[in-house]
């Protein structure tokens, strides 16, 4: 090649030289930039001396290791085992989560890698945390480098599930049929594992970008905090490691049946890692065919007492029965309300009987907290109780048998917004919001040191509804401007009444500020008692001045009994 003329060349095949064998290479030459590439071919004549190759396998997989001699049994196995782990993927997310203390806004952008399963349908299963306020979602198949497209089809924050559906390369919203040419068979679900069981957990967690695969066994099924929603329901506790990224993965039994999907660990612990139970894995599922979309963990509304104290089963009165736990109140919005008394006290559930400490049979040798049983019930399903109730004062009790109906649990505080922006009012300058959880670990309520204010909307998470829809209505900050001097340090307030009229809710804050006829605006707030007051009249521009001077781009964000996003464009709607 002369000097000064530039060369590009591209290796495209190649066969190995070997002792006194002519080999040829085949080459992408470009030999300057004014003219057209072309193939040549260079030949490797004989040597002189000898250049002996290193057999294949020994540093890569041959083709006759990859095809290597098993009998029949054997090959049926490690095909079978092959099926589970090509069912297996690997999801890339970007989470743009909303800024709780200021909601017009979003925090910046980050990204989270996690696992997840075909299950039937053309559907992915994972975590919700792997794909929360997710503005872009891709999945992998393993050994695959083209990602796809994908959405949330539904989100299941209180078992921590999700359910993914691919996309088209248009973004159409319709499945694509080139991702699930080689994907296998969805995976089945197995029975619920009995403690020792040995079980594998399969996923993309962090340390490598291949599939990992653990084996543990489990060490209990009981009831469990699940950390996504604060709710407590029956877990599988196993002694293999979940590590970051191997959230959605599942858990598998000796069969390759999944018996569960593994969603959290315990903190400052080794090998303690837990896995959402087959069966809450398929109550969802029979949740969403049933109603077209996720209802909810049904419950009684109730809280209880447990009656281990002697004392307290003589003042009942209840002689010879045994076990029970008793009524301590109802919830207002609760269907149970109209059949549940306090002191009744609850014997048996459909013919299974109920310890004083609360706990019902579960296998042999296994005993889990009675919400357990209920929350495998579905919306419209009625529970048969046995109680021991007294009429009155003057009666004595007597055992009654009664049909209870189920409900969904509804928090007064809820833990999220369901991938939603939390909802917001701008009033002059003040901000309110629906209490939630995610504005509390913004305000990081569970740290060791908080504020009198904080400390107030903390207890308002242990309390219920009065009525539907009810809400803690929260100020949470004051938008400085010239008309609201004085009150710009006031923040984590909970608004109590609005010209002496009860706030129960946003909605109910913002009808009220629409149909206000008075001269001046009174807000009366807990637990401070702290008063504020504006002049009706000015409200209106000082609030689109302020949403002008902080950009925000709607002074009423909210969401109406169907989920569907409503908002007002002017002012608060005045």
């Amino acid at each position: 090649m002369k000097k000064g003329v530039p060369a590009k060349v591209l290796l495209v095949s190649w066969s190995l030289v070997t002792f006194h064998l002519a080999s040829t290479l085949q080459v992408y030459r470009q030999a300057s930039t004014r003219q057209s590439p072309q193939f040549i071919v260079l030949s490797a004549e004989k040597s002189t001396s000898a250049i002996v190759a290193p057999p294949p396998s020994l540093f890569w997989p041959s083709r006759e290791s990859q095809n290597h001699n098993v009998n029949n049994e054997d090959a049926e196995i490690e095909l079978y085992q092959q099926q589970v782990f090509d069912s297996i993927i690997k999801i890339y997310a970007t989470h743009s989560e909303p800024d709780f203390i200021m909601p017009w806004q979003k925090k910046h952008p980050t990204s989270s890698t996690s696992s997840g399963f075909v299950i039937d349908g053309n559907r992915i299963m994972t975590n919700a945390h792997s794909v929360e306020y997710a503005t872009i979602i891709q999945i992998q198949r393993r050994g695959d480098s083209k990602k796809y497209k994908a959405r949330i089809q539904h989100i299941v924050n209180d078992c921590d599930l999700a359910i993914l559906e691919v996309l088209d390369e248009d973004n159409l919203g319709m499945a694509t049929s080139e991702f699930w040419e080689n994907v296998a068979s969805p995976l089945e679900f197995g029975e619920l594992p009995q403690l020792q069981d040995e079980v594998e957990v399969l996923g993309y967690p962090e340390g490598g970008s291949g599939l990992s695969i653990t084996s543990g066994v489990v060490s209990r099924v009981e009831l469990q905090e699940y950390a996504q929603s604060g709710m407590h329901l029956l877990a599988i506790q196993i002694d293999a490691a979940i590590n970051a990224g191997n959230s959605g993965g599942p858990v598998v039994d000796e069969e390759g049946k999944v018996v569960g999907v593994a969603f959290q660990s315990l903190e400052k612990a080794e090998n303690i890692g837990y896995v959402v139970p087959v069966t809450v894995v398929q109550h969802v599922l029979e949740d969403i065919r049933r109603n077209g979309k996720y209802m909810g963990f049904c419950c009684l509304g109730a809280t209880f007492a447990h009656l281990e104290n002697q004392d307290a089963r003589e003042y009942l009165q209840l002689n010879d029965q045994k076990g029970g736990i008793m009524v301590r109140y109802c919830n207002p919005t609760c269907s149970a309300r109209e059949y549940l008394r306090p002191n009744d006290v609850i014997l048996k559930v459909d013919g299974i009987e109920i310890a004083s400490d609360g706990n019902v049979p579960f296998r042999p040798g296994e005993r889990v907290a009675l919400s357990s049983y209920i929350q495998t019930k579905f919306i419209g399903d009625v529970l048969s109780l046995v109680i021991w109730r007294r009429e009155d004062k003057d009666s004595e009790p007597r055992l009654y048998d009664i049909n209870v109906p189920v409900s969904p649990s509804v928090s007064l505080v809820p833990e999220h917004w369901d991938n939603k922006p939390p909802p917001y009012l701008v009033m002059a300058g003040l901000v309110f919001t629906p209490l939630s959880v995610p504005y509390l670990e913004a305000c990081n309520a569970w740290s060791d040191y908080v504020s009198d204010p904080v400390s107030h909307l903390l207890v308002q998470t242990r309390k219920s509804h009065k009525q539907e829809g009810d809400q803690v209505v929260t100020l949470i900050q004051v938008l400085a401007h010239p008309s609201n001097l004085g009150y710009d340090q006031f923040c984590d307030l909970q608004l109590k009444s609005f010209n002496e009229i009860e706030v129960r809710s946003l909605k109910h804050l913002h009808q009220l500020i629409q149909e206000c006829k008075e001269d001046y605006v009174r807000l009366k707030f807990m637990p401070t008692g702290n008063l504020v007051v504006l002049k009706l009249a000015t409200i209106q521009a000082v609030t689109e001045q302020v949403c002008h001077d902080y950009s925000i781009p709607t002074p009423y964000l909210n969401y109406d009994d169907s989920a569907t996003m409503v908002s007002a464009t002017n002012g608060v709607g005045m």
